[in-house]
């Protein structure tokens, strides 16, 4: 079952999106074969799953292989338009929309080009937002969802929904979110839901998204049970109030598992005839990275094969859907110098049950247990006095490196080393299934590929070509007065400051980040939510037609 407003634009997606596969990433399109083409779409997003983080996880299994490791497709190239090394809204943003862009940026034109082979943009188009795979998908009648263990305003499941020059703008951007039309929605972050000294909330602007939620027909969750019960096909699930807790730490009656939310969502948005696209992001594998954390790294990077074997197993037995899954980008420069057998590494990693997050919360006031706590929960054994001494003054310091200092303990332990606590830049694992074996280096003709190759295969094989898309999207201010009308800002609504178009006697008020005009007094939908992207107002070009 779908909304009046998704079934609304199918008309409108048909034309751009598929009668626009004359374009250039189109042509091919046009000469594929039935067979590659594909109703529904699973991209997995593992944040921060370098090569070594799955080696480290094999072996901490006792060499067993990951269910991810049948699939390996090629490699992926992680850069942003500006730097070497990536963040994770660059690279979502890559995912989702098929452009390069500038790093802390989401879904919008690069301002900043300085890498060889990325185009420079038109000055006229720097910032302006770029159509993603998820609002094609939602415009064409798909249905669409966004799973993540990570809080609801991180970059990259906002990469897919939203538009923003920073993705610290917080607020705004999840609002966006509350009004992007995504159907299913299942993560953490439930203080961004609500103003401060409401029910734990944390917003600052005064604004309770449950009620924009409900007011466009979603049910709100905030437990497993609220989630596994549900009958609803438009619902938010958000189990946290900020990120969920990692797979080893959760407590699974109140937090569901990464498999656990895909599998519901994929029964969801299963039910739509048109087919659905669904991302998967396995956060926190990025979170344990610049932590140096491996029992972290280990306990999500599990989480996200477990939640892989969902999605394959499912696509097999659809035989409609391609799954595709690869790392934004390394985080945390692990690698392993172990000359010890499997067993003494194991002797050493399997005896780590916690991650550090629980270990903090099982720390006593004045610590006086820390060294039982890291002995029974994280396998650090035979600790000296001196090391000790070290990690208390980590732990005792508000801004101390607690989780740094012991995770590289239990790495000296086991032969892990880290190289920092940041993004690193090499390429990424590309894993892939294809009910009929068409994966994307098949496509890209090449073993390695751009992380924009990757949206330009799932383009392909949905039949949607975003560059199209977009020239019938967004209209700017300056669009708008072009038409002769002017534009002025009501901004006695802080939260919602709305742009006031007038021409003519018509009189059109769109309030920014959200999905709809007031047109002459009456409500209309839109396509896309208008935006402020620095000073530059941007909506649904619609709006340009209301205005002739």
């Amino acid at each position: 079952m779908h909304t009046k407003r998704s079934w609304a634009y199918s008309t409108f997606a048909a034309a751009i999106l598929t009668g626009s596969l004359m374009g250039s990433t189109v042509s091919h399109a046009e000469s594929g074969t039935e067979d590659q083409k594909v109703k529904n779409v699973i991209m997995v997003i593992p944040d921060g799953m370098g090569n070594s983080i799955t080696g480290l996880t094999r072996w901490y299994q006792n060499g067993k292989p990951l269910e991810v490791d049948s699939y390996v497709n090629g490699l992926v190239r992680t850069y942003a338009s500006n730097s070497i090394t990536t963040d994770s809204g660059a690279a979502a943003t890559a995912y989702a929309t098929g452009h390069k862009a500038v790093t802390e940026s989401l879904s919008i034109l690069p301002r900043e080009v300085t890498m060889p082979g990325v185009a420079a943009t038109k000055e006229s188009e720097m910032d302006k937002p770029v159509s993603t795979i998820l609002e094609a998908a939602r415009l064409a009648g798909k249905s669409t969802g966004l799973v993540f263990t990570c809080t609801l305003d991180d970059a990259t499941p906002d990469a897919f929904v939203s538009h923003a020059i920073s993705r610290n703008e917080s607020e705004n951007i999840t609002k966006q979110m509350a009004y992007s039309g995504v159907d299913v929605l299942f993560g953490g972050g439930s203080a961004l839901m609500k103003p401060e000294g409401k029910d734990g909330g944390a917003r600052t602007d005064g604004v309770d998204l449950t009620k924009a939620l409900q007011a466009q027909g979603y049910e709100y969750v905030t437990n497993k049970a609220g989630m596994d019960q549900s009958k609803a096909k438009k619902i938010w699930g958000l189990f946290q109030p900020w990120n969920l807790d990692a797979d080893f730490d959760r407590n699974p009656k109140e937090q569901p598992s990464l498999a656990e939310m895909t599998t519901k969502s994929l029964s969801i948005l299963s039910s739509n005839p048109n087919g659905f696209f669904l991302m998967v992001e396995a956060s926190d594998i990025d979170t344990f990275g610049h932590e140096n954390d491996p029992a972290g790294m280990i306990s999500e990077t599990l989480a996200y094969d477990k939640a892989m074997k969902v999605a394959i197993d499912f696509a097999k037995k659809d035989g409609h859907t391609a799954v595709i899954s690869m790392a934004d980008h390394n985080t945390g420069g692990l690698y392993l110098t172990n000359y010890d057998s499997a067993q003494q590494f194991n002797a050493v990693m399997q005896k780590a049950k916690l991650t550090n997050h629980a270990i903090q919360d099982k720390i006593n006031k004045n610590g006086s247990n820390i060294k039982q706590v890291l002995e029974q929960y994280y396998g650090l054994t035979g600790l000296t006095t001196q090391e000790i001494a070290e990690i208390k003054r980590a732990w005792k310091q508000e801004d101390g490196d607690f989780s740094g200092v012991i995770g590289r303990k239990l790495g000296e332990r086991a032969g892990i080393s880290f190289a920092n606590e940041d993004h690193t830049s090499e390429d990424v694992v590309l894993y892939a299934y294809h009910p009929h074996n068409f994966r994307p280096t098949d496509y890209a003709k090449s073993g390695v590929l751009q992380n924009t190759d990757i949206n330009h295969y799932v383009q392909y094989i949905m039949e949607f070509n975003l560059e199209d898309l977009n020239k019938n999207m967004y209209a700017s201010g300056h669009d708008i007065r072009a038409l002769g009308a002017t534009v002025k800002f009501d901004n006695s609504n802080q939260a919602f400051p709305v742009a006031v178009v007038e021409k003519g006697g018509k009189q059109i008020r769109l309030a920014v980040d959200k999905n709809f005009a007031v047109v002459n007094g009456q409500k209309k939908m839109l396509k896309v939510t208008t935006l402020l992207i620095g000073d530059r107002l941007w909506t649904d070009r619609s709006v340009l037609e209301l205005l002739k």
